[in-house]
Order: structure tokens, then sequence, then C-alpha cells
């Protein structure tokens, strides 16, 4: 179902609570897939600012983000190939995106918590898994518990289960 673009903030956190990013959207389409559930599919427009736990960024090309409110990761596929490794998708692990009303603002809201994960694919058609080390390291410095470890593994071998590389599973992307 298409509907008319909402605008939309999306907000991540590590699981300690700290920040992580938080970047303005249009919400474009609300998703029923009957193997993922709920998707929220919106656009990042290029040049939007990104506020990051490093600074202020700017997004390179249009991007489209899906969001999932029962699947541990989310996707993010950029118009053109971004970077010098020339990505051209990238899903992070992650727990199960939640939408709500924004208050004080207008639209909605997405919520997630970033695990760390990340897999990344390039223009050659390359794929990697990334920062499984900062993943390690997490477990330790934020006391993942066990079933959040089960949960991020489960999420990446779902997400690599998908035939991530050709995005089949995107819907008609």
């Amino acid at each position: 179902m298409t509907e008319t673009p909402t605008p939309l903030t999306i907000r991540s956190s590590k699981y300690d609570g700290s920040f992580h990013y938080e970047y303005s959207a249009e919400l474009i389409e609300n998703i029923i897939d009957e193997e993922l559930g709920r998707v929220w599919k919106c656009l990042i427009k290029q040049d939007s600012l990104i506020q990051s736990y490093r600074g202020t960024l700017e997004a390179r090309s249009n991007t489209t983000g899906y969001f999932f409110e029962q699947q541990w990761f989310n996707l993010l596929i950029p118009e053109i190939p971004i970077g010098r490794r020339q990505m051209i998708a990238y899903a992070n692990v992650s727990t199960p995106a939640h939408m709500r009303h924004a208050v004080d603002e207008v639209g909605y809201v997405v919520d997630w918590i970033d695990l760390d994960l990340d897999l990344i694919q390039l223009q050659t058609g390359d794929v990697s898994i990334d920062d499984e080390d900062e993943f390690l390291e997490h477990q330790v410095s934020m006391g993942y518990p066990q079933w959040l470890i089960e949960a991020s593994q489960s999420g990446l071998n779902k997400l690599m289960s998908l035939n991530f590389t050709n995005h089949e599973f995107l819907f008609g992307k």
C-alpha cells in the first residue's frame, strides 16, 4: 500500500542507551509481508543531515531504508553506489524497529538499537560482514545477555539467507 510521504525521524542507540544516529526521512510505504512482517519503507534524501556519534554527516545519495518490526535487522539501499568501496547495500543487525507518533514533532519516530554487526554489499557483488570485532567487544563492555547475542546472530543469518546479493526479498524494491 503506497501512502502520502509522512515525516519520519529515525533514531538509533547502542545497547547501553548511548546515542548512535538520528536523521530525517519520509515514510513512503507501510508493507505487510507474509515472511518478514511489517516493514516501513522510507526515503532518506541526499544531503539530509545525519547526527552521528561521530559528528554531523550528510547523506551522500537518496537512500531507501527498510525498517522491520519483526526482524533483527534493517536495510539501507542508496540510489547510487557510495564511498570509496562503492557500496550498494548496507544492513544493520539491530533490534526490531519500533514506530511511534512523534512527541513535540510532526510525523513519526522509528527507534531501534544497533547491535554492531553489519552486512555490506559492494557494486562488485561482494558481500562482507563488518564490525565483528565491535560485536565481540560490546558483548563484554555492554553486557550483552546470551539471548541478545543469539538474536543478533539469528538476524545476521536471516539476512544472509534472504539472498541479500540481489535484494529479491524487497517486494520489487
